[in-house]
This record gives structure tokens, sequence and C-alpha cells, in this order.
């Protein structure tokens, strides 16, 4: 899991302030970035053996069904676990994060060209991953805010990525919680709410 610590991870990691949730934490890669004099983290993850040895609080818990009352926490950090639930997660982390609170989240590009490379190789690729079971298109992502794309194979050109996320080899959303996009967000997870009653009562 190491391997999915870049320098540029690492360093918006420790940009985040105030009240921190770290989504989906396992072996506390990042935790330790994020745990900052003030700055207060709670970690999350649904193996609550994968927590044992976090400091601070912790529960065991789904990303798509969090724990907390609205408006929780100051910042929401998920690298590298929301294409690990099926569910769309993005409405409820936004849901916990106040206004004016910030949300980071680091996932595949389905479509990066270098993915698309080991699949004519023969290599394994996001959608064989094992458990990958949602991977967000970027049009997904930007429907919530700034998206940037990352290589961290080549971190000298990391500008040119952050200009061409479609170019990268995964996604970062990094966005400003607004009342706009909480509301945004409360109609996705009540969309979905509906759609899983109809599909319920066709059964």
């Amino acid at each position: 899991m190491r391997s999915i610590r870049s320098t540029c991870r690492a360093r918006l990691a420790r940009q985040l302030h105030g009240r921190i949730l770290d989504c989906g934490s396992g072996e506390d890669l990042f935790g330790p970035l994020l745990r900052r004099p003030g700055n207060e983290v709670v970690s999350i993850d649904l193996d609550m053996r994968a927590l044992r040895g976090t400091p601070g609080a912790r529960a065991a818990a789904s990303c798509a069904a969090l724990p907390f009352a609205d408006d929780t926490f100051d910042a929401v950090w998920a690298c590298a676990i929301v294409e690990h639930v099926a569910e769309d997660t993005l409405p409820e982390m936004t849901r916990v994060a106040r206004p004016g609170g910030r949300i980071v989240a680091v996932t595949p590009n389905p479509h990066s060209p270098f993915d698309q490379m080991k699949r004519v190789t023969g290599l394994m690729t996001w959608d064989t991953t094992p458990g990958h079971v949602r991977l967000y298109r970027l049009e997904d992502l930007r429907a919530y805010g700034p998206v940037y794309g990352e290589l961290m194979w080549l971190p000298f050109l990391e500008r040119f990525f952050q200009k061409h996320p479609q170019m990268g080899h995964v996604f970062i959303l990094d966005v400003h919680v607004t009342e706009r996009l909480k509301e945004m967000a409360r109609q996705r997870t009540a969309g979905g709410a509906a759609r899983r009653t109809r599909s319920a009562g066709r059964c």
C-alpha cells in the first residue's frame, strides 16, 4: 500500500486542517500527515482490525453510509477508496463536510492512456483490479468540482497532468464545499433512494 503515497498526495494531505475524516484509512498510510497540531482525525474503515493500531477516534463504517451528522468535518480525505464501494460515496462525503470545508478524493482514471497500454499488453488494468467495483468518469467527478490528473511515476510532469486530467493515471478531486454543492449532493442521494425504491417495487 506504500505505493499509493506520492509526493502530490502527501502535499494535499498536509493542507487539510481542522476536524478531518479519513475515509478507508486502512493501515493509516496518510494518518501521520493528517494528524498535525490543531487537527482532529477520525479514521473509518470497514475492517476494524485494520484500525486496531490507528491512534485517535476510529469507527468501522462504510463511506456510503457515514455514521456522522451533517456538517461534522472541516475536511474529508479519501485516497484509493471510492472505487471499492459500489454506491456513489461522494454525496455522503459532501453531507458530512461543512460549508467552506474541503474534500479530496483520489481514484483511478478508467480511460488513462497508461491503462490502455496495459490492456494491450495483457497487464492488469483498473477495471480488472480485484476490489474495484465503481470507476468514476471525469464528468462524474467534475460535477462536484475541480479535478486534476496524476501519473505518480512522472512527478516532473505534475503541472501537465493537473491541466489535462484525462491523461492522468488517476483523478484527484479537490473541491471546496459550498451550500450549492451540498444541495446537489442531497438531490443525488434522494434520486438514488427513489430509484432503489422503484426497483424494489418491481421485484
